[in-house]
């Protein structure tokens, strides 16, 4: 999708990249810089949250509906303060709010300062996967969209009528009918008006979407393609540029200015980050099974008592039985092979791709040698031997011994 894409390792390389973009994009302007996003996924697209969370039919009648619910209660729980009465700034505003504490909308971040998108891009990120950094030329954008080269900032009540009339239609009066209340396609650039402390330290600006879930794809294209690039920071530098950030003082105080922040810049401070390696608490594998199928083996000597799959920790979902009876017979052999059957639900990992070694453990009556806790927890029995296969007594922790 972008024109441009680049890896960058370091806060020195993403700062030298988006030097030259500017340099490039907005070379007869100095007070122009390129609007940033960060994404601690690389793989991710430039779709708001609105449209991850609904269909393609329901999306604004949904959005219609959260607009009211949070215009109706944000007042009693908010620290801005509420602008003139005028329903069109009142709704521009609440929506720019929504964005920030997290309802879904058709808003895109973007923010002005470019060190505040790599933090976003890394903050979350545990070093798992590859991260990155949009940039945008904004007025470009407008230009193509709209037909102006000017970022409209609509819930200022100094901007001009014939100015706001322009992105309006971007966002229809909550329920409105007929003529108006059909979105424009494309997204468009807007600035908010800085009513809190986040959007303000953030230097935050907003991408709009309309009705084409994947309008940027589309503006990147053509004879004159909306200039758009992507900064790809590989997975194993993730770390090193969040620490990098760090030493600059970018942490989550400055960009979440408040105590809950403070607490947690502090807990990264002084709590050390795990280097342990993959291997590290390892002490089974999965091999072919003589007992049945495939089974797991003791790749080193577990003593009695130790707690056998101690990183597996993501946990178990419990659909009903009622919910399984119609599917097809591939898919339902999954939850009998695999399943936990208690109290007429069936026990499985949140998603069959996410079955680990513990769900291989083969049923063994006579000489199981670990045991299955109430937490479903798996624990040597006895002195376990490099090379042995690990077995459990389905019976006394599943209703069905044969899964």
């Amino acid at each position: 999708m972008p024109a441009e894409s680049k890896v960058v390792r370091s806060v020195e390389d993403f700062i030298k990249e988006i030097s030259s973009l500017r340099d490039k994009w907005f070379s007869d302007d100095d007070s122009l810089v390129p609007w940033c996003r960060g994404q601690e996924r690389a793989e991710w697209d430039l779709m708001p949250k609105l449209y991850r969370l609904t269909s393609d039919d329901d999306y604004l009648n949904t959005e219609y509906e959260i607009r009211e619910a949070f215009a109706t209660r944000a007042p009693a729980l908010s620290d801005y303060t509420k602008p003139a009465d005028d329903s069109v700034l009142n709704n521009w505003e609440s929506y720019f709010v929504m964005q920030h504490y997290g309802a879904p909308t058709r808003l895109l971040d973007w923010t002005e300062a470019s060190l505040v998108a790599l933090y976003f891009a890394v903050r979350s990120n545990a070093g798992n996967f590859n991260a990155a950094v949009w940039a945008l030329d904004a007025w470009e954008l407008n230009q193509k969209v709209i037909d102006t080269d000017e970022v409209i900032p609509p819930a200022d009540p100094g901007t001009m009528n014939k100015d706001r009339d322009k992105v309006a239609p971007w966002l229809p009066e909550r329920f409105k009918k007929g003529k108006g209340s059909k979105l424009p396609a494309l997204p468009v650039a807007v600035f908010p008006t800085h009513t809190s402390r986040r959007i303000s330290a953030q230097r935050s600006c907003f991408t709009i979407h309309g009705g084409d879930r994947n309008g940027f794809s589309k503006l990147t294209k053509g004879k004159r393609p909306v200039p758009l690039a992507k900064f790809e920071i590989p997975s194993w530098e993730v770390l090193q540029i969040r620490r990098s950030l760090a030493a600059c003082g970018i942490d989550d105080t400055v960009i979440f200015p408040d105590l809950e922040a403070l607490g947690r810049a502090v807990t990264t401070d002084w709590i050390s980050e795990d280097k342990s390696l993959p291997h590290e608490g390892v002490y089974a594998r999965i091999k072919r099974s003589g007992t049945h199928g495939v089974g797991v083996f003791a790749i080193r000597k577990i003593r009695k008592g130790t707690k056998v799959f101690g990183s597996d920790n993501i946990g178990m979902v419990w659909p009903g039985e009622d919910s399984i009876k119609g599917l097809p017979k591939e898919i339902k052999e999954l939850y009998t092979d695999f399943g936990v059957l208690k109290d007429g639900r069936c026990g499985c990992p949140p998603s069959f791709n996410q079955l680990t070694p513990a769900w291989y453990l083969n049923h063994s009556k006579r000489s199981p040698n670990v045991r299955c806790d109430s937490n479903y927890d798996f624990f040597a029995l006895r002195d376990i031997k490099t090379g042995e296969e690990l077995t459990a007594d389905y019976s006394k922790y599943s209703e069905n011994e044969s899964r």
